[in-house]
Formats: C-alpha cells, structure tokens, sequence
C-alpha cells in the first residue's frame, strides 16, 4: 500500500492513509498505518512525499478498510493533502537477491570487507558490520524487526558501492506486461549525520540495455529525527516488457568525518508474474 502525502509550507498539517484488514463478521485483524508527513520532512515546502509498505495479509481477512484522515494544525483551512494512493494483493515472491543483509558471513567492526558473499565491490570498500558493534545500531535502533546479526554500511571510503546481477524468474509473464515488481529496503545513518545508503535496481533487457531503473532513498538525518537507525523505503510496479536481468546496486555516500555511515539492511527484490 502506499500513496503521496503532505501538506503547506511550515503548516504540519497531515494527512494519513490507514488500511485495516477485517474478518468475515467485520472484526479487525490488522491495521497499517502511514504518514503523516511532517513539515520538517518536506523542508517546510508545499508538496507531497512518496510513503509506502508491504506486508503479509492477516490470514482470515476478508474486506479491507481504507481511511484518509486529514488533520488540521493550525489557521483557518486543512491543508493535508494526498494523491496517488493505492493498495495491491499478490502472493508472495522468491526474494531474488542474495545475502540481503550481510548475514552469509562474519559481521565486523565497521572496516571495509575484502568479499561480501552475493556481491561484487563496485567503488571504494563497503562493509558488513554486526548490529551492536559500539558506535553503530544495535538491536534496539530503528530498523527492520527480523534483522539478522549483520548490516551493510559504506566502510570508510567517501563512496562505496556493490552490485549483483539477477536473472528474472517467467519471461513469457513478463512479455505480457503483467509481471509485478516490489523492491524494498532499510536505509539509515548514523545520528545528526547525513551519510547515506541508496539502492538502484535498474531492469534489462537480452542485451545488457537498461529498460527502467527504480531508486529507494535516500534517508537523510531529518528524515531519521536525527537518530541513529534505518527506515523503511519500497516501490512496486509492472517489470518492463523484454527484461531479462535486473542489477541491484548499493550506493553509500560520506557527507563529512572518515566513517561512511551509511547502512542499509532487509533488502528485497521479487517479482510476480501476472500480479501487475
């Protein structure tokens, strides 16, 4: 589910889409709740910003209910606003990308790591740090509630970047332009610092041609209330008709200091054929 959200200038009213999953008899099993956008995360401009999630479908839900809420903070009109809103059911997918998360090997302290099974270091040295390693988040920081012992951070380098290529799963599915794409990731940084954590998938087709790209993040400190820690960011559409292989890349950029303080963990790409 997801949808734009926002509001005016310096104003921080809101809006916020909320999905509850109800059972036969109309008794909740579920809710999922996004926004609102506060003015600090527009920058105090008038706009609306991308808020998205997935998630797994309570089991015995029948109908779902959708609310918009708008909320006035002050003044004489309520200036939340919305657009683009949506909410899609699919089965659940094969996670296509391997070791999404560091955990296919030891985490260390922070320092580049030589080999990151399932990647090839692109630039610089990104590393594989364990979660708790002092200075870094821990299992109690924002972050995705079935993390692993490890996360994904830049290393020291002022860029670093990873890639792996994939193949696509049903090529005959997604010919007919019917094939559903969701990619998800937790990207953060360390507290008032604007180091940061980005994860492209660009789509291809048979002969290496990039088809479309999508981009999550990234988070920037605001963004995480100037505390250390990741978010979640996600996008879902229909994979180009002719894609073959996907290239997922990790980016993470120094915005000062010698640590690159960009983390990212909980990555996910999948695809399902005729779930457009």
């Amino acid at each position: 589910m997801g949808g734009w959200l926002g509001g005016y200038a310096g104003q921080d009213d809101g809006a916020r889409l909320s999905v509850e999953f109800l059972d036969a008899a109309a008794r909740p099993l579920g809710v999922v709740v996004l926004g609102p956008v506060t003015a600090t995360e527009r920058g105090s401009t008038t706009g609306l910003l991308r808020r998205a999630q997935t998630g797994t479908v309570p089991p015995g839900s029948r109908t779902a209910r959708v609310l918009l809420l708008f909320t006035r903070d002050g003044g004489t009109s309520n200036d939340g606003y919305a657009d683009s809103l949506w909410l899609t059911l699919s089965t659940a997918g094969v996670n296509l990308l391997a070791n999404p998360g560091g955990d296919a090997g030891p985490g260390g302290t922070g320092g580049p790591t030589a080999s990151i099974p399932g990647w090839t270091q692109l630039e610089g040295g990104a590393a594989v740090i364990a979660y708790g390693t002092s200075g870094y988040p821990n299992s109690a920081s924002p972050g995705p509630a079935d993390r692993g012992a490890n996360l994904l951070g830049g290393g020291t380098a002022a860029r670093s970047r990873i890639g792996q290529s994939v193949t696509l799963p049903d090529p005959a599915a997604i010919d007919t332009g019917t094939a559903r794409y969701d990619v998800a990731a937790w990207l953060g940084g360390y507290a008032d610092q604007n180091d940061t954590a980005q994860l492209s998938v660009a789509f291809r087709n048979a002969a290496g041609q990039t088809l479309a790209t999508v981009v999550l993040g990234p988070v920037t400190a605001a963004q995480r209330g100037n505390t250390t820690g990741l978010l979640s960011r996600s996008a879902s559409g229909t994979v180009p008709v002719g894609s073959r292989t996907a290239q997922a890349e990790l980016l993470f950029t120094r915005s000062g200091g010698t640590s690159n303080d960009g983390y990212a963990d909980s990555l996910s790409l999948t695809v399902t054929p005729g779930g457009a």
